[in-house]
């Protein structure tokens, strides 16, 4: 916990040194990071373009192997019947030894 609190320290320290500047400083602040916004944004559509392109490989294989084993599904073997609420009661014998 207590490194919880260095931390949000650490975040209102930062806070009020960006707040304590003037208009024009944050401003030539900002314009400095709209490279790094810039690449953070093309790294995010890369991520999707790549997953679709997973998706669009995938999707249509997936689709030929199931209509190629016809699609069953897997027979369970065993069957669960559900517990009908109440409560089980088992006689246990025991002897105590000193």
């Amino acid at each position: 916990m207590t490194r919880f609190t260095e931390y949000y320290g650490q975040f209102q320290s930062v806070r009020g040194r960006w707040t304590g500047l003037p208009a024009w400083a944050r401003t030539i602040v900002l314009i400095a990071a709209l490279p790094g916004l810039a690449l953070m944004a093309l790294s995010l559509l890369a991520f999707l373009v790549s997953l679709f392109a997973l998706l669009l490989l995938t999707v249509p294989v997936y689709s030929a192997l199931k209509g190629l084993t016809g699609g069953r599904a897997i027979e369970p073997t065993a069957t669960i019947e559900p517990f009908a609420g109440g409560r089980r009661s088992k006689t246990v014998d025991s002897t105590v030894v000193d």
